[in-house]
């Protein structure tokens, strides 16, 4: 029942030759791509996406820049690099050699953001970039995999599992205030073990590279259960609805499941007029604010301590470090230098330049003026922007998440290693 993934070394050197010279025109065509990974005469793929090849000295990279020495790596990757890097890329990430999945996209759009503001690379690359990410779209017919018999059986496969949890939490699901928790505890439990019978499944791979949905929320309410809900009446809990869809809902859980489909449609009518309030808000409240001229220093000694993990570094970068009597700008130059360090930094609400609105260059950063922006409180609305956004999100995902948070981190009495 399950389709396993099974990788071919590919060894014939006229499949090698073939894959070594691709032209850039074959690259972005269908035909080369239905020839390549499409199913011809014999019923199965020339290559796979995932088989292995080794690619010889002098065989990737622009004139003068070639590989000096032979490297292994999957097909699906060389014809990624080969498509997407090699021609207007190169200079920012040589060849990567991971699975092309959601984070390494991710990834790859902020180092060309940061190239951009910092004149590393100039619009039309970024344009001929985003143009073929448009045109390779519909090409993923062909190259990803759907519901394979073993996933498609998931709930047959569960099912004597999922009843033994519920039977194990029957006193806390009829309890309205444990209920969630024990949902929450049969969830996570039904998810690893679904993780552990699917993990050589081919059809993991659009939940693994995050293509289609999440695992704990597609997948959950297709094949397990939909779990806990929010009660539309505010004076109420949660129902914990155990059908799951590929079943069909229950007649016990019919009346929570109607209930819950209120939750999606209450965020977009209720919540998300309230955040284009606040975007409205913020653009009339602040849009006097400006940057003070290129250069300026209101000299203040007040700033914020930030320890610059990996996720807070791009919401700072092209902001001042105060070291000393000298101002330090994060950049992609310097930012692994401060990895993990806590620092001293200026801040524009912090600012005492105090001319019509104005923010001085010191504690507003670069980032505006590399912009040429200097309407920055125009730009304030982007706060507002993500609470809209949210609730539009919570449409399509109703997961209960739940956290456990220690009071005493979180106002800083703790360190978060003790």
């Amino acid at each position: 029942m399950a389709t396993i993934r099974k990788s071919n070394v590919i060894t014939k050197k006229e499949d090698i030759d073939f894959l070594l010279n691709l032209t850039q025109q074959e690259l972005e065509s269908l035909s080369m791509m239905m020839e390549t990974f499409g199913v011809i005469n014999n019923g199965k793929p020339r290559f796979n996406t995932y088989d292995i090849v080794t690619i010889p000295p002098n065989s990737y990279g622009p004139e003068g820049k070639r590989n000096k020495n032979a490297f292994v790596t999957t097909v699906g990757r060389w014809w990624f690099n080969k498509t997407f890097i090699e021609r207007d890329l190169f200079d920012l990430f040589k060849y990567i050699n991971k699975p092309i999945d959601k984070k390494v996209l991710k990834y790859i759009n902020q180092e060309m953001s940061y190239a951009i503001i910092e004149d590393r690379l100039d619009v039309a690359s970024l344009k001929r970039y985003l143009m073929r990410q448009q045109k390779f779209q519909p090409y993923s017919n062909i190259l990803c995999s759907g519901f394979s018999e073993l996933m498609l059986n998931m709930s047959d496969i569960t099912r004597a599992k999922k009843q033994q949890l519920l039977k194990k939490y029957e006193k806390e699901l009829k309890d309205p205030v444990q209920n969630m928790y024990a949902a929450d505890k049969i969830e996570k439990e039904l998810l690893d073990y679904s993780k552990e019978i699917l993990k050589d499944d081919v059809s993991m791979d659009m939940y693994k590279s995050g293509a289609k949905g999440k695992f704990e929320n597609n997948f959950k309410n297709i094949f397990l259960m939909k779990g806990a809900v929010k009660d539309p009446d505010p004076t109420k809990g949660y129902d914990v609805i155990t059908s799951n869809y590929i079943d069909g809902i229950s007649k016990d859980d019919y009346g929570n499941m109607a209930k819950s489909l209120a939750a999606g449609p209450y965020n977009r009518t209720q919540k998300t007029p309230k955040g284009g309030y606040f975007e409205k808000l913020f653009l009339r409240g602040l849009q006097h604010l400006k940057l003070a001229p290129k250069g300026t220093d209101c000299k203040t000694k007040r700033t914020i301590t930030v320890t610059l993990t990996k996720d807070i570094i791009p919401l700072l970068m092209y902001s001042f470090i105060v070291e000393g009597n000298n101002l330090v700008e994060l950049t992609t130059k310097n930012k692994d230098q401060y990895l993990n360090k806590t620092v001293q930094m200026r801040f524009s609400s912090l600012c005492e330049y105090d001319k019509d609105g104005q923010t001085c260059n010191a504690c507003a950063g670069n980032l505006y003026y590399r912009l040429g922006f200097e309407n920055v409180g125009a730009a304030t609305p982007q706060i507002a922007s993500k609470l809209k956004l949210a609730a539009l999100k919570a449409f399509h995902d109703s997961t209960v998440k739940l956290h456990t948070i220690d009071v005493m981190k979180a106002f800083g009495y703790k360190n978060e290693d003790k």
